[in-house]
């Protein structure tokens, strides 16, 4: 008998054994496909829930969900660690002190398992097919080493296209070139592969304050990544409410932009300062890109034929006869061209209907919009066709 339960004693402690060494195996060794990285801070009776809930609800389930908690002073740690007993995916790493986002989101990076690093901000929220979409690109084309995504307001229609149909990417060598004039990537949206930025030891800089992507895009650019954006509207942009910004914070991002722009232009030629700002008008815009092509003939630093292309398509040839069109997340012209054709950026349009001051217009990429007239000069966004508002009122 003694045998016996000497046999069952040492049976339990072998499968107990197992048990634990297993765990810990799969703690240390299992490698997600994804890590997504989320900095929040005070957001637990805001729009935090509905991010983590975005998230967890993919279609694509290979992933950890590290949640920066930046010293917050609110329930947002009681609510992640809810929220983790429920799914252990989730990550949650405390700052004891606010520190800012720059050094939580490297915090994030240093602990990431996974071999894409997903953005996400607490107050965003992503479609079920985001990570899934964003992976298959990702694992299609090893050239590229972010990729954004489209993004849009709380309330738009979202049509996305079959999952066989070919993505639409934007040219990794337009996108460099929208750096020079923007962040070029929507930041909360982008994919990263993590074994460039280990590789070359890139993290955010806190050189870049509050405009941290685009430092870090500029860094990547420098040792040979590219980039790109998947033309899919995968992320609804501040779905509850934007971050309290700290103050000074507009006046800070848009220097810290400049700083960035004067980097990245001088080995072209020394900027106009009047120029430079990552809110100038189409015209300003247009007259430091002509300046750019003529400086890259010879210095060959940015696709000459990209450049020119973009010129051509997003800078009206004639001032006169450009509308100026107001909409929540651009501002650009209209160039008539015939009595219905027009044209924004890249992208071709017929004036479909007017109804007193209200002008119906059909993108070729886009939805059909509705804008109101406000005067010869300028037309202002509406609403969808369907209704749709993009952005919160």
């Amino acid at each position: 008998m003694k045998k016996v339960y000497q046999f069952w004693f040492w049976l339990s402690v072998s499968v107990g054994v197992f048990y634990v060494s297993s765990h810990l195996i799969k703690h240390f060794f299992y490698h997600p496909m994804v890590s997504v990285v989320m900095p929040t801070y005070n957001r637990a009776n805001a729009s935090l829930s509905y991010a983590i809930d975005s998230i967890l609800n993919q279609t694509f389930d290979n992933f950890e969900l590290i949640i920066i908690d930046d010293g917050s002073t609110d329930k947002t740690p009681e609510l992640v660690k809810r929220y983790q007993k429920k799914d252990k995916r989730i990550v949650l790493l405390r700052n004891e002190k606010n520190q800012g986002i720059i050094d939580s989101l490297n915090r994030g990076l240093d602990v990431a398992k996974g071999k894409y690093i997903a953005r996400m901000d607490d107050d965003d929220v992503s479609l079920p097919e985001r990570l899934e979409r964003q992976v298959a690109v990702m694992e299609a084309h090893p050239e590229i080493t972010v990729l954004g995504t489209s993004i849009t307001g709380r309330d738009s229609l979202v049509r996305l296209p079959p999952k066989e149909a070919t993505p639409r990417l934007i040219d990794p060598e337009e996108v460099e070139i929208n750096t020079y004039f923007s962040s070029g990537l929507a930041h909360p949206s982008i994919m990263i592969r993590k074994s460039f930025l280990d590789e070359f030891n890139l993290r955010y800089d806190k050189a870049y304050l509050y405009a941290e992507d685009c430092g870090l895009y500029k860094d990547i650019l420098n040792h040979g990544g590219r980039l790109s954006t998947l033309q899919e509207p995968l992320l609804r942009f501040g779905f509850i409410q934007k971050l309290n910004k700290p103050d000074k914070y507009a006046s800070t991002q848009y220097e810290t932009f400049k700083k960035i722009q004067r980097e990245k232009i001088q080995p072209l030629l020394t900027p106009d300062e009047s120029l430079l700002g990552h809110s100038q008008s189409t015209l300003k815009k247009c007259t430091l890109m002509k300046q750019l092509a003529t400086a890259n003939r010879d210095k060959h630093i940015l696709s000459q034929e990209k450049l020119e292309e973009m010129i051509a398509k997003q800078c009206p040839q004639d001032m006169e006869s450009a509308i100026w069109v107001k909409h929540p997340y651009w501002s650009d012209f209209v160039e008539i061209i015939g009595e219905k054709r027009l044209r924004r950026a890249q992208d071709e349009a017929s004036l479909i209907g007017q109804k007193g001051k209200e002008i119906t217009v059909k993108w070729d990429k886009w939805d059909t919009e509705i804008y109101r007239k406000i005067d010869d000069k300028t037309w202002e966004y509406v609403r969808d066709q369907d209704g749709h508002v993009k952005t919160k009122k």
